[in-house]
């Protein structure tokens, strides 16, 4: 991991709130840039913070060696994926309508250019999927070995920041098993 990080202020107001209006003294960096190589040598890079007003820029884009791929924002799973297969091809958007964890059941009104109006909330599917996982004796996904590698990630990336050097995993875990469309209907019977 490395990472990069400043503190733009010194102070911050709280937005929302019983405090709202009131000011807190910022102590942490408050926009970090941050590379992670993963064991198969494949690179990402983020950016995350806390001072930039408004952007139009995608929450996620992919980049491979077979082509490119354009992710709506990973807080909710509705929008189009955007897909570009080779060299200078058009970009296609593939609706997830479809899909079990991509029908529409909320309507965004943030007015952000960047921003699908229609979204799926579906953020509890992850506890579905542990309760259901639990009571079949079968592996969640989301269990303890993951969380702490993602802990390791985040803390690697403040200590690299703060360090200014490259910062080592002290963890690893295994890929979580694909969710298919098929699990993923079974779940939402349940």
């Amino acid at each position: 991991v490395r990472a990069r990080g400043k503190k733009f202020s010194s102070k911050r107001e709280y937005l929302v709130g019983p405090k709202k209006g009131k000011t807190f003294d910022v102590e942490i960096s408050t926009s970090v840039m941050f590379d992670i190589e993963f064991e198969n040598e494949t690179i990402i890079q983020g950016f995350i913070s806390f001072d930039v007003q408004n952007h139009m820029r995608n929450h996620i884009e992919l980049y491979g060696s077979y082509g490119s791929i354009i992710v709506p924002d990973p807080n909710m799973f509705g929008g189009p994926v955007i897909i570009s297969k080779e060299l200078g091809s058009d970009w296609i958007k593939h609706s997830v309508e479809d899909k079990p964890l991509g029908k529409t059941n909320i309507i965004n009104h943030s007015g952000r250019s960047n921003e699908a109006p229609k979204q799926s909330n579906y953020r509890g599917v992850g506890l579905s999927e542990m309760i259901y996982s639990i009571e079949n004796k079968i592996e969640h996904r989301c269990n303890g070995e993951l969380a702490l590698h993602v802990l390791d990630i985040i803390e690697s990336v403040i200590l690299s920041s703060d360090m200014k050097e490259e910062v080592n995993l002290r963890s690893t875990c295994k890929r979580p098993k694909f969710f298919d469309d098929a699990e993923i209907k079974k779940l939402l019977k349940n």
